[in-house]
């Protein structure tokens, strides 16, 4: 069913996201569940003991046609305040990182189709634009938690990466949670 034959209006008039079932997709909880129910919603679990100033630890690479969509990012340290920054839009390819793979919240479901590394150090890459700084209090009990209601989209071969903007040998654990959006 698409958006055009159950033609939804909201707020002036403003045509509201469905899915192709006719599922209102009002927010990325709601699309990311979803996404969940059809097998196209992952999580993945990083962690890294950088050792460099400003270094990019992470690195996601979207290969799918559709865009991917993060939601949710939970990080934590438990050695130094940090300032992490989201950057997308990162060129270059990753130097020695470790690849990381990202799970299926639906056992048995498929793989992501994503280029996914971090690294205990700076994996090279350049450019990009920050869309988001995180503060991390080593002092905070748990995970900091940042949700993006309107997510931080990677279209086809989109790119991002974690880039510590202090400290050289701070522990990171991360969880990132991603869905891949209904097509356009």
């Amino acid at each position: 069913m698409s958006l055009e034959s159950i033609n939804l209006t909201g707020v002036n008039g403003v045509m509201v996201p469905t899915s192709e079932d006719g599922q209102l997709l009002v927010d990325t909880r709601a699309a990311a569940l979803y996404a969940a129910q059809k097998g196209d919603a992952y999580t993945i679990v990083g962690a890294a003991d950088t050792s460099a100033v400003t270094s990019d630890f992470f690195y996601l690479k979207n290969h799918d046609v559709r865009d991917l969509v993060i939601y949710k990012i939970k990080m934590y340290t438990p050695t130094l305040d940090l300032t992490i920054s989201i950057k997308t839009g990162v060129t270059g390819d990753p130097d020695t990182g470790t690849a990381v793979t990202p799970a299926n919240v639906i056992v048995g479901g498929s793989a992501a189709n994503v280029t996914c590394e971090q690294r205990d150090g700076d994996m090279a890459l350049t450019g990009g634009t920050t869309v988001d700084t995180c503060y991390l209090d080593k002092d905070f009990v748990g995970e900091q938690v940042w949700e993006y209601p309107s997510g931080v989209i990677l279209p086809h071969n989109g790119t991002m990466v974690y880039y510590v903007n202090i400290d050289p040998t701070a522990d990171i654990s991360t969880t990132t949670y991603f869905y891949y959006a209904e097509p356009k």
